[in-house]
């Protein structure tokens, strides 16, 4: 129950000791009002008490009867506060906010708060309301047994820093501004008594939705374009959110939602809004390099990085293994030099749409496999060998004239694809081939890797594809390769693997 002095504090700010909330009420008044909204029989006459301690007598009598929130809702209703004060529709709204906020600031010495539940206010015991379920770095999650909302609210260790409280309240406030995107977690109310905010359930994490169900390739497109959509949407806010997870990503319904800005920026401000104390700038693999350095360099790009992961964890639930046919996209996505980088989700989003078109249309195949046979290697055919997965990759090989050619330019750009895609061959080119002149084009792949003098690592690949394909398949045509390779002059490691 509210002490002595919570109620009191009710009945001095109703009858106007308090100055500011409401209109000063003579005790006859203060009679009518109880006699006639709460059915109280009382005659004021000489000798009666004082005017607020028989307030307090009777919000005792309401408390008991179950029917202050009736007492609460009455008096800060819009009608009652306009009568009151004289106020026209707008400042009684407004007063009625300067009111909730005075009480809950008196109210939150003893445990107690007004929360808005619909059109309806109740009055809440958080030491018995809230159930804790977790926590992050600077906040306390908890969720209202009497309102069903989730309540995130910032530990006390940080109240007494500024920059925290602000960077807290920014959060608010960011999520706030979202509140008309469908793919934005609803935020209801900040109390500043506390520093803590209201906001809707949901039903899990996308980290848990992964991990505990078993998903087909359309879901988890559908997933990411539901994602990569909702950022485009916070990107053309020109905010940016600096903290992008599966944890931070919440399930309602089918529908996905981004929350906790509490790295979050507007790019429109003219200050950063950042603090030296983070706990941990974005979770590790989801966290663009730079930021790593400094907080404050991160912009669209460090979320486009994030995504990447993100898109890597939903395909293979392993936010490193870009193993899959969103891998052109994402392997942009996460350069780590961000000029390398999408310049946002939306840019992101049509490479995604573009990848998964080439993934699905065979038409468009089959017009790649043109242009590979015609020697043209562009977008198109990149985009196309970066969906192969490691046996469609051997099979192109031999089925698409001047496919050795288009994977000597594919790999040729950069030193990681050529080694990941020559152990794609290196580990599959042996179960696909089924005459004797097929192991001849992985030997040729394997050639212009070592004449082109690729990097070691690539080279040391191809000399063992090219040693089994010349020696232990017999290809008379490899062994000749492998003669004018030694009578180039190769290094001399690669020419004892190749003898």
């Amino acid at each position: 129950m509210l002490s002595e002095a919570g109620i009191r504090t009710l009945a001095e700010v109703l009858i106007g000791d308090i100055p500011g909330y409401y209109s000063y009420k003579s005790g006859g008044k203060i009679v009518h009002f109880f006699n006639t909204n709460f059915g109280f029989t009382d005659v004021y006459r000489q000798g009666f008490p004082s005017r607020w301690f028989h307030t307090v007598e009777n919000l005792k009598i309401l408390w008991n009867n179950n029917r202050l929130d009736e007492f609460l809702n009455l008096i800060l209703s819009k009608r009652f506060v306009m009568v009151d004060n004289g106020l026209n529709e707008v400042q009684a709204l407004e007063k009625i906010n300067e009111i909730v906020t005075y009480l809950n600031n008196e109210l939150s010495v003893e445990g107690y708060k007004l929360h808005k539940r619909g059109n309806e206010y109740i009055l809440i015991s958080e030491d018995n309301d809230l159930k804790f379920i977790g926590e992050g770095g600077f906040a306390n999650v908890y969720k209202s047994r009497s309102t069903g909302l989730i309540v995130k609210k910032l530990k006390d260790d940080f109240k007494a820093f500024i920059g925290i409280r602000h960077r807290f309240k920014r959060e608010f406030d960011l999520t706030r501004s979202l509140s008309d995107l469908v793919g934005v977690i609803e935020v209801n109310e900040f109390n500043e008594s506390d520093y803590s905010y209201t906001m809707e359930e949901a039903e899990s994490t996308l980290e848990e939705f992964v991990i505990n169900n078993q998903h087909n390739e359309n879901t988890k497109l559908v997933m990411i374009r539901q994602i990569l959509y909702i950022m485009k949407t916070v990107h053309d806010r020109n905010i940016i959110h600096r903290d992008i997870s599966p944890n931070n990503v919440l399930l309602f319904h089918g529908q996905l939602k981004i929350s906790d800005f509490g790295l979050g920026k507007d790019l429109d401000m003219f200050h950063s809004h950042r603090t030296m104390r983070t706990h941990s700038m974005g979770q590790y693999y989801y966290c663009a390099p730079e930021q790593f350095m400094q907080l404050k360099e991160g912009d669209k790009r460090s979320d486009v990085y994030s995504l990447g992961s993100l898109i890597n964890f939903l395909m293979t639930g392993d936010p490193r293994d870009s193993k899959h046919f969103l891998r052109n996209p994402v392997e942009k996505a996460k350069n780590e030099n961000p000029s390398v980088r999408y310049s946002d989700a939306g840019h992101l989003l049509q490479g995604i749409e573009k990848a998964i078109d080439y993934h699905q249309n065979k038409e468009r195949k089959e017009l790649v496999s043109t242009k590979i046979n015609n020697r043209v290697y562009d977008d198109d055919v990149e985009n196309y060998i970066y969906g192969l997965n490691a046996i469609n990759l051997c099979q192109a090989i031999l089925e698409i004239p001047n496919m050795v050619s288009a994977i000597i330019t594919f790999i040729k750009t950069d030193e990681k694809r050529a080694i990941e895609t020559l152990k794609m061959i290196e580990n599959e080119y042996l179960n696909v081939c089924r005459h004797w002149d097929d192991y001849d084009n992985f030997g040729e792949v394997a050639y212009n890797v070592i004449s082109d003098n690729l990097t070691y690592v690539s080279q040391e690949i191809s000399a063992k594809i090219l040693y089994e394909v010349s020696y232990n398949k017999n290809r008379f045509n490899m062994k000749r390769l492998v003669d004018k390779l030694i009578d180039a002059g190769v290094d001399p490691t690669i020419e004892d693997m190749l003898i």
